[in-house]
């Protein structure tokens, strides 16, 4: 079996293994699957609804650690750009200021951004921040899987700069995906153009998806471990 490499903080290093022969693999097991996008939708909001019941004491300790340190709204939202190009509005803990970008406009986020509080960088280090969109698998907009949705407003930029990035629209944007945990919070949008157009050439494998998740939860359980030591 192939060995897969994790750093130690929980990125899976793509390069040092050979991911074609891993999901290439004659085996029955971890041939490509196709299952109808219906069937699809059905079992991610029943999954979707298991998980909101599990993290509902997690949800809740964050939303009122929101309330308590931050004060304001808990959650926000945000229009983002989904498949066939179809907008929605995407769900959040919140983790910066309010009103953030009031002055200044729509603007990505890096990596010391001084709009993100205390809170909100260990939100979004452990990931906490994304379970709100539990609620948008639940109603379709998203999978669990899939490139990370963008706003309009840099979407209408990068499909015309970047090479293949108007291939996004094919697939419905995800909670995680594979440009996530290969590449770090601050990676630009070319860098993940190649890992999201990767993922959707193989997104019909179901040890692919399983793969991208098991990773995405290593990623928290290490962030968490680093918090603990």
């Amino acid at each position: 079996m192939t060995e897969l490499a994790v750093s130690s903080t929980g990125t899976l290093d793509i390069e040092k293994f050979d991911m074609k022969n891993f999901f290439y693999t004659d085996s029955f097991l971890f041939r490509h699957l196709t299952i109808g996008e219906k069937a699809i939708t059905v079992f991610e909001a029943a999954f979707a609804i298991l998980l909101l019941v599990l993290f509902s004491p997690i949800m809740l300790f964050v939303a009122v650690s929101i309330k308590l340190s931050m004060g304001g709204k808990v959650l926000y939202s945000q229009t983002r750009v989904g498949k066939d190009g179809e907008k929605f509005s995407i769900y959040k803990f919140r983790t910066m200021i309010e009103n953030a970008e009031a002055k200044t406009g729509a603007i990505l986020a890096t990596k010391n951004d001084p709009r993100i509080t205390r809170l909100g960088r260990i939100l979004r280090a452990s990931h906490l921040d994304e379970l709100p969109q539990l609620f948008n698998v639940l109603t379709g907009e998203m999978s669990f899987v899939g490139p990370r949705p963008e706003r309009p407003e840099f979407v209408e930029i990068y499909e015309k700069e970047i090479a293949k990035y108007i291939r996004r629209r094919e697939v419905k944007p995800g909670i995680t995906g594979l440009a996530q945990i290969c590449l770090p919070y601050d990676a630009t949008a070319s860098e993940k153009i190649q890992y999201d157009v990767y993922y959707i050439d193989q997104r019909h494998s179901i040890l692919f998806n399983i793969l991208i998740s098991y990773y995405t939860a290593i990623k928290m359980v290490t962030f968490f471990r680093m918090i603990k030591n």
